[in-house]
Parts: structure tokens; C-alpha cells; sequence
């Protein structure tokens, strides 16, 4: 018989193990058998009782704070190796004093069947996870499931009050505001915060712990911060990566085997105020007698890979951030400042690594074939999309820094942006041809000051520049995606799936009443589209029609299976021109890289296997930075239009719900809300077939596309929303003459007083 381990003795070796202990285990670790192991289970069973043991048969036993096999996390950020971390969840409160084990999350590799909820986990997050000792203070985790999103935390601005410092949330979800039980020492009025919830709002109890603070909500820049903080965008690189991109030495044609195309006239054409360049485009006719009237049309790409290796910090970290985020004030890069701005940047005059791919096109714009290389290049010059214009309209470009240039030199660069419109041309041609989904959906600008301030809002023209350089980048990027099927080599392709069947059935039925048709047993192709949008160009419900159809398409998404891209009308299509701004690009990259065996920088077997979960991931990404550059735009354009309380504008119906009418001001492109009390006392019901409020009472119908004058009430900058009035009422379908009501809506509930009233009543226990 045995001696029984002492207490002390039992928890050292349940601290020590990694997986699950029972009673088994305890007795085979100290050699017990027989009646040996009936003392155990009755001094287990005290040690339980006496709180130093806890767990249950199934799960395994711990030492009493351990965690348990499967728990409740938050993440709360990364470490220095970019590994994202998180602390526990024991009822209800989150363990995150300095002694509390630390849990660091194991990301998903992309073997097998990937779970796709556990890619998404991002700071603020919460999540069920399996955890996995490491040592004594630190578990591993994987996640099952992310729960709720990171609905524990809020935005929100510091009110102080006679009981206390509040917390008002800036999104127009939140319906309480909550006090703040600690972190708010020091924080003045109006002071930015996050902060996570420690309380319920019940009984109007609702209390929050202020975890940081972004300075004053007053500030020109803090609209930014906030959808900053609400998607939880990372902003700073860690140290790791910035080490990294300042350690960086510049690439040269004597460290790499590389193509000398410093010879050939490139040119950059962006916007005026791009701060990072990553193609650059040239063309001149073809030499090819088999090719007569074609064009020889070059794209070059900032070479990434050549910097951003796999594996290394700053690849980890671009990875994380999927792409850049534009907002009008600033940009969350995908990259430090060292390579966005500087080393991978096309600039004018200077030398660079690039991938680039020389295309021949015939006298119809079709291709005919094309090569990759990777090469150095140097940018002949750096142009806006106006210039260009300018240049390609033969029209003086004022105050363009060209026009002090020699007369020879002005000359040359009107030569190559000639080539590039007679290439163009016959690109357009083919494209028509193709006759890709053609929707013209206008976008917004906001031009801000030095101080941040809003000078205008505006939608600017659409250029044939910007088709120009759009074109060339579609067929680089078809290039890159042939190429790498050809070579069977995986990579991330864009694809955009055709809008499903019942898509389609509900835009019939909708356009049918405006007088357009669309035949359901017709090909669904996108010329079908184009058809109904060129029929309805000069129609009154052209708007309408528009908006429907663009409404009735998917979405596009990243993924290693291609199934095509529907609204380009392409059978096979991949993202390579953009590796500064988008991590998808990078991956396409280096599949070229290995594919062509231009160098050992290219595409691992390691990413291959993960090539499922960084599509996920980058499609994520790319959906929570549209998302948040459209918030920070909606405030900045709701701060700009809090002076113009009270005048009227023209706008369209953009939506239709119960809480009103969306509507979108044709000069700024701003939306508001018409609220339904505003509408008068009748009650209206959705038609979603119609996708219109109709009355009750009087017919009237409010159609998506309609045009509407209406005035503005309110404006919440900090919230992004604008409050509308209708001025021409009377004007609507069977509107019948009637006036505005001001006051409140009646019940949804005709006759609710007179059943209630009737109702048997209940008896009461005495």
C-alpha cells in the first residue's frame, strides 16, 4: 500500500498539467491502486470542499482560480509578437488584475475546415474558447465561437454631472447612457472615450469602466477617431514592424536580378492629393508586324514582396490590418509610413522595384498575350487625374507643375499621354464589347483645411482619366490571374457572383410599375441590366430603376475558388494592383513570384494552406473599413451642415422603412431621415415588394428614387445623423391635398382602446 500524496503534493501536480486531470490521473501519477484510490477520492473530495480543488468529472479538475478547459474571453489587444491576446470572464467580470493568467489566442491556420466566426475575433471582442495551459500565468486559446461582437464596449463622450461623470454613446444603437465607475478621474467635458460595460442598463443602473481616451470630441479630427474606434481599427504599428520598416534598406538593380526598365517613360496618375503611389502606366504602339494598328501597353506595380517578406512583423501586421482606410481627414495605412510613403511608393524621378506586365493589344482592343517581369522603373511623371485630362483634352493645365518645364520636355510628356489615349481607345472598345455591369454610382468628396476644418463637400466629375487608368489595372489584373491558373499555382481571386434568382424576381416585379421590363428567362448576364438602364436613361424613374438594380447585385469577396466576376463580366480575375493599400494583392504577388521564379520572396507552402482563412479575413476587413470610412464621412457631413438648420434641399428616397423615409440630397450626397411622426397621424405600412410607404388612409405612396424637396431639422455630428422635414407634400401620388401633422403617429392599432376596454376582465386573488 502506498503512502496518499499530501495536499500540497496534489495541487503542484494539477498546476503543472497542461490537459485534463481526474482522479485517474492523480492516481497513476503517484502509483495508487485498489483501496489507495478510495482515500483519494474522499481527499480530493474534502480538498474540493475546502475550495482548493474545483472542476467536474468531464471537464477535469484545477486548482481553485485556474481556468477551466472551455471559457468565456475578452480580447483586449495584441503582444509584441502581434499574437492577439485576452483575459477571462468569471462571472461576469473580466480578470484583468496584473496576476491574472494571461491568455494569448492561437489565430486559425487554415487546415481543414476552418471556423469561420474565429478569424473574425478583433480587440473588444468576446468569444468562447477551449484554453490550453502553457505554464502557471499564461493559457492558450482557440477560439469555438465569437459571442456578440463587441457589443460590451461603447463610444462615447464624458458629461459631467452633480452625480458623477457620464457617458454618452455616440451611435445611434445605443439606447442608454451610463455612468462611469472608474477611468474617468481627470477626463474633461466632452472628452472621447471607449469604454466597456460592467452593468446592465436595467433600472437605469448602467455603469461602464472608461478603458481610453482620445482627447476632445470637439476637435476637428475626432469624427475619424470615433469610426476609428467603433470598427477597432488599429492605428499603431507595434514596435516590431516599425524597427523593421526603419531597418529597410532600399532595393537596387546590384542586390537583385532584376529587369532595367529605367528607360521607359512611365507615368503615375492618381488624385491630387495621393500621398502613395503603386502603378504607373506607359504605351506606344506596336513594332509587331503581325500586329498592325495594336498597342504595346506596360503597368508596373510597386514591388511589396520585395520588403514585406512572409512571416517577418511587418507581414503579420498587414495581414492583421487586411487594407488601408481612407477617411477625409486622414489614412489608416496597411503599411508603415517607411514603405507606403517612401520605399515602395512610385515616385517621380527615382528608382524602383516594381512587377510589372507588358501587354500587347490589337487594333480592337483585344489582347493578344503578355509577359510579367520584375523589374526597376522610374517614373517620367507624376500627374493628377486632372492634369491628365487636361493634357488629353489639349487644353493648358493651370498651375500644374509640367507647365514650367522646357517646351521639349512638355512636349515628350504630351507624346505618352497620347500613346496612353490611342491605347485606351481600343481598350474601351473591347470593354464595350464585353459589356461589363455598367452603373455609374457617384461618390462624395470632402475637401477639409489645414486646422481640419470642412471647406466643401461635393461630387466631383467623372473623368475618362479615371477610366483610363481603370482599364489598364482590370487587365493587368486579368493578366495576373491567367497567368497563375495557367501555372496551377493558388491565389486569392475577386469574385462577384451573378444576383440570385430571387434577387431577380423581386427587381421584375418592382420595375414593372415604372414601365421597365425585365424577362427572368433571358440569360442573367449584365448587359441584361445595362438594357433596362438604357431604356429608362430619359425615364422619370431612371433614379429608381438605378438604385434597384445596383441593390439586386452581390457582393464581391476574396477567395482561393473562382467562380468569375459577374459585374465585370470576366471569367477569371485577381487583385494585383494595389500591394501597398491591399494585403490580397501582396498574396497575388508572391503567387507571380513563385509561379515565375522570380526570386525566393515568393508565396509560401504555409500560406497556401491558409490561402481559405486570408480570404475570410481580407473580406472582413475590407467590409469593416468601408464601414467605418462611411461613418466618419457621414459626421464629418453632418458637422458641415449643422450651420443649415432650417433650409431646404433637393433630394431622392433612397430607402423605406417603418421609422420613415431615408433621403439623399443630390448636392452632397448626404443621407437623412424623414421620420415617420413627420409623415402625419395616419398609419403607413412598408411594401416591400414595392420597396414603398404607403398610407393607409390616403393611399399615399413614397417610392425609393422619388424626388422630394425637403428641409433640414437637426443635425447630430456626433452620431452622423441629419433629421428631414417633407415641403411638398401635397405633390406626392394620392396625397389627396392633406397638410403635415406635426404631432405624434396614432396607434398601429385601430380600435386597441375600445377592445381593451371590452375585454373580460380578471379576477384578483383576495
Amino acid at each position: 500500500m502506498a503512502d496518499l500524496p499530501s495536499r500540497d503534493d496534489i495541487l503542484k501536480f494539477v498546476a503543472e498539467q497542461t490537459g485534463k486531470v481526474g482522479k485517474r490521473e492523480i492516481a497513476r501519477a503517484f502509483r495508487l491502486s485498489g483501496s489507495d484510490r478510495i482515500a483519494l477520492k474522499k481527499l480530493l473530495r474534502e480538498m474540493a470542499a475546502e475550495g482548493l480543488l474545483e472542476g467536474a468529472r468531464k471537464s477535469g479538475m484545477r486548482v481553485q482560480g485556474d481556468l477551466p478547459n472551455v471559457c468565456v474571453i475578452r480580447v483586449t489587444g495584441r503582444d509584441g509578437e502581434n499574437n492577439l491576446v485576452a483575459r477571462a470572464i468569471r462571472e461576469g467580470e473580466v480578470l484583468d488584475k496584473p496576476d491574472a493568467p494571461l491568455v494569448t489566442i492561437i489565430e486559425p491556420s487554415g487546415r481543414g475546415r476552418v471556423n469561420r466566426s474565429a478569424q473574425l475575433v478583433s480587440p473588444g471582442d468576446t468569444a468562447l474558447a477551449r484554453l490550453a495551459r502553457v505554464n502557471k500565468n499564461r493559457y492558450e486559446a482557440r477560439i469555438i465561437r465569437k459571442l456578440g461582437g463587441t457589443q460590451a464596449q461603447i463610444i462615447g463622450v464624458i458629461r459631467h454631472r452633480p452625480d458623477g461623470a457620464w457617458v454618452v454613446p455616440v451611435s445611434r444603437q445605443e439606447r442608454y447612457e451610463y455612468r462611469a465607475r472608474e477611468g474617468a478621474d481627470g477626463l474633461e467635458e466632452d472628452t472621447l472615450v471607449k469604454a466597456e460595460k460592467t452593468s446592465s442598463a436595467r433600472n437605469g443602473n448602467a455603469t461602464v469602466k472608461i478603458v481610453e481616451a482620445f482627447g476632445s470630441a470637439a476637435s476637428p479630427h475626432a469624427f475619424s477617431l470615433i469610426a476609428i474606434a467603433e470598427q477597432n481599427l488599429p492605428i499603431d504599428f507595434p514596435e516590431a514592424a516599425l524597427i523593421q520598416a526603419k531597418e529597410t534598406k532600399p532595393d537596387n538593380m546590384e542586390k537583385s536580378a532584376r529587369t532595367d526598365l529605367r528607360d521607359i517613360p512611365f507615368v503615375t496618375i492618381d488624385p491630387a492629393d495621393a500621398r502613395d503611389h503603386d502603378d504607373a502606366v506607359y504605351a506606344e504602339p506596336d513594332v509587331d508586324p503581325d500586329n498592325q494598328g495594336g498597342y504595346v501597353v506596360w503597368v508596373a506595380i510597386a514591388d511589396v514582396a520585395t520588403y514585406v517578406t512572409p512571416g517577418s512583423a511587418m507581414d503579420k501586421e498587414a495581414r492583421k490590418r487586411g487594407n488601408s482606410v481612407y477617411m477625409p481627414d486622414r489614412v489608416v495605412p496597411m503599411l508603415p509610413e517607411r514603405l507606403s510613403n517612401d520605399l515602395c511608393s512610385l515616385r517621380e524621378h527615382e528608382d524602383r522595384p516594381c512587377m510589372a506586365v507588358r501587354m500587347q493589344i490589337d487594333a480592337k482592343g483585344k489582347k493578344r498575350g503578355h509577359k510579367f517581369v520584375r523589374g526597376m522603373m522610374r517614373s517620367a511623371a507624376k500627374l493628377s487625374y486632372q492634369q491628365a485630362q487636361g493634357i488629353f483634352d489639349a487644353q493648358a493645365v493651370a498651375g500644374s507643375d509640367n507647365s514650367s518645364k522646357g517646351t521639349s520636355e512638355r512636349a515628350g510628356l504630351e507624346d505618352i499621354l497620347g500613346a496612353l489615349w490611342q491605347a485606351y481607345q481600343l481598350m474601351a472598345q473591347a470593354r464595350d464589347a464585353r459589356a461589363p455591369l455598367i452603373i455609374d454610382k457617384p461618390e462624395r468628396r470632402i475637401d477639409m483645411n489645414e486646422q481640419g476644418a470642412i471647406t466643401r463637400i461635393y461630387i466631383p466629375p467623372r473623368l475618362e482619366a479615371h477610366r483610363l487608368i481603370e482599364e489598364m489595372m482590370i487587365a493587368a489584373n486579368v493578366c495576373a490571374a491567367e497567368t497563375l491558373e495557367t501555372r496551377q499555382v493558388p491565389l486569392l481571386f475577386r469574385v462577384h457572383d451573378a444576383p440570385p434568382p430571387e434577387r431577380m424576381h423581386a427587381l421584375a416585379d418592382f420595375i414593372k410599375p415604372l414601365g421597365a421590363r425585365l424577362d427572368l428567362g433571358q440569360p442573367v448576364v449584365p448587359a441584361l441590366f445595362n438594357r433596362i438602364m438604357v431604356k429608362a436613361r430619359d425615364s422619370e424613374h431612371y433614379s429608381t430603376i438605378s438604385e434597384a438594380v445596383l441593390r439586386t447585385q452581390s457582393q464581391a469577396v476574396y477567395t482561393p475558388e473562382n467562380i468569375g466576376h459577374f459585374g465585370l463580366n470576366l471569367g477569371r480575375y485577381a487583385h494585383f494592383t494595389s500591394p501597398i493599400r491591399r494585403y490580397a494583392d501582396l498574396i497575388v504577388h508572391r503567387a507571380l513570384i513563385r509561379a515565375l521564379k522570380l526570386g525566393k520572396d515568393g508565396l509560401t507552402d504555409v500560406e497556401i494552406e491558409e490561402l481559405p482563412a486570408i480570404a475570410e479575413a481580407v473580406s472582413a476587413t475590407e467590409r469593416r473599413a468601408m464601414i467605418a470610412e462611411r461613418m466618419a464621412a457621414d459626421r464629418y457631413l453632418s458637422a458641415f451642415m449643422s450651420d443649415q438648420i432650417g433650409e431646404c434641399f433637393n433630394g431622392q428616397i433612397s430607402g423605406v422603412s417603418r421609422a420613415g423615409l431615408f433621403v439623399k440630397l443630390d448636392s452632397t450626397g448626404a443621407d437623412g431621415l424623414v421620420p415617420i411622426s413627420r409623415l402625419g397621424a395616419e398609419r403607413f405600412f412598408v411594401d416591400d415588394d414595392k420597396l414603398s410607404l404607403v398610407g393607409g388612409t390616403t393611399g399615399t405612396v413614397f417610392r425609393i428614387g422619388q424626388p422630394v424637396e425637403i428641409r433640414l431639422m437637426e443635425a447630430t455630428p456626433l452620431q452622423g445623423g441629419l433629421l428631414f422635414s417633407l415641403e411638398d407634400y401635397a405633390s406626392f401620388p394620392n396625397a389627396k391635398g392633406r397638410k403635415i401633422s406635426r404631432g405624434p403617429a396614432t396607434s398601429r392599432r385601430p380600435h386597441a382602446n375600445k377592445r381593451r376596454k371590452n375585454s373580460r376582465k380578471t379576477g384578483r386573488r383576495k
